[in-house]
């Protein structure tokens, strides 16, 4: 089967940020007497701030000032990731490289906001330009749903069967399922589960194992 794009989700599979993101979440909440379990967080990866909004009120209760501790966490990373650079994960280049030769087309379909998607990008240092940027802040419905992959196929003009969309949630893999495209869930702060063997195409270790795949696609 001919692969035409591929769609890559960017926080815990581009960039080493779930984790970054995490440390800076707890931090902003002890700031503001709230201990976060990694529980709390981990239900948000790859929603949108209205999705993360809900379910921190949900769990904390009014008294939990979102847009103000957030603020904080967005701070605490954005102040590391000045220091340090975006931590890229292990193969991102190498597969950029593979995709450019063969002309394979690319785009990042993330849930957080597009001044963060392109803040997170340029402190890569990626020379990578991709084809497509599709972000939380652009689409109706967050992931799960499958609006933001929708988007993606429809900017890069390309159909869901030629496509194969790399995630590293859950909400993302099962976004990329309702949007009838393939995927790979590379993951990071959350295990492979069975339903997401189901689900998907396979499960890899890491982004180098991609290119033997699109090899096969």
């Amino acid at each position: 089967m001919k692969l035409d794009a591929v769609i890559f989700d960017m926080d815990g599979l581009m960039f080493d940020t779930e984790a970054l993101n995490l440390r800076a979440w707890q931090e902003a909440g002890r700031l503001h007497g709230f201990d976060i379990p990694d529980e709390v967080i981990h239900m948000h990866i790859g929603a949108t701030v209205d999705v993360s909004r809900r379910i921190m009120l949900e769990h904390f209760g009014p008294g939990f000032d979102f847009d103000v501790i957030r603020a904080d966490r967005l701070a605490i990373a954005r102040r590391e990731i000045e220091e340090k650079g975006t931590p890229v994960k292990r193969g991102l280049l190498e597969l950029l490289a593979f995709l450019k030769e063969r002309h394979i087309k690319t785009a990042v379909a993330s849930s957080t906001e597009e001044r963060y998607v392109r803040f997170y990008i340029d402190r890569a240092e990626i020379k990578h330009v991709f084809d497509a940027l599709i972000c939380g802040d652009k689409v109706k419905r967050s992931k799960p749903a499958p609006d933001i992959f929708l988007a993606a196929l429809d900017i890069l003009g390309v159909a869901a069967g030629s496509a194969m969309v790399l995630e590293d949630s859950y909400n993302g893999v099962r976004a990329a399922a309702a949007a009838g495209i393939r995927v790979v869930m590379v993951p990071d702060l959350l295990p492979a589960t069975p339903e997401m063997e189901e689900l998907c195409l396979q499960i890899a270790d890491s982004l180098l194992a991609i290119p033997s795949l699109c090899s096969l696609a």
